[in-house]
């Protein structure tokens, strides 16, 4: 099952871009193009509101692996937490100038490709 969502949610861009481009639908077409902005605003939030009380996420993450962290690991959590707000906010940002004024096949390629690169970089970081 979440193997299945995960290609769903790798699949989506694609599955816009036909849509788009061969479909024609005469409704608001753009809107299709938000949701990316909804999830990274979703993953902003609940990344974000752990910043203003603790522990934050990353935190909450290491301590399952690890229950007794230093203060100097329990800092590095609090900015790693703040590394992925601003990875958040910055897809936000991108996503939304994509959606509404960019070209179809760079939002595919940003929010199907490229997003998920940077992602997977930043988490290995």
């Amino acid at each position: 099952m979440r193997l299945a969502r995960g290609l769903l949610a790798v699949a989506y861009p694609f599955a816009v871009f036909g849509f788009l481009r061969w479909l024609e639908p005469r409704w608001d077409a753009r809107a299709l193009l938000l949701l990316p902005v909804f999830v990274n605003l979703g993953l902003l939030y609940v990344f974000a509101r752990t910043l203003r009380g603790g522990p934050t996420i990353v935190e909450r993450l290491a301590r399952l692996r690890e229950p007794a962290l230093s203060a100097a690991q329990v800092r590095h959590c609090r900015t790693t937490t703040a590394v992925w707000c601003a990875f958040f906010a910055a897809n936000v940002a991108i996503c939304t100038a994509l959606a509404w004024v960019g070209p179809l096949w760079l939002w595919t390629l940003y929010t199907g490709v490229i997003a998920y690169v940077l992602g997977a970089l930043l988490f290995g970081a």
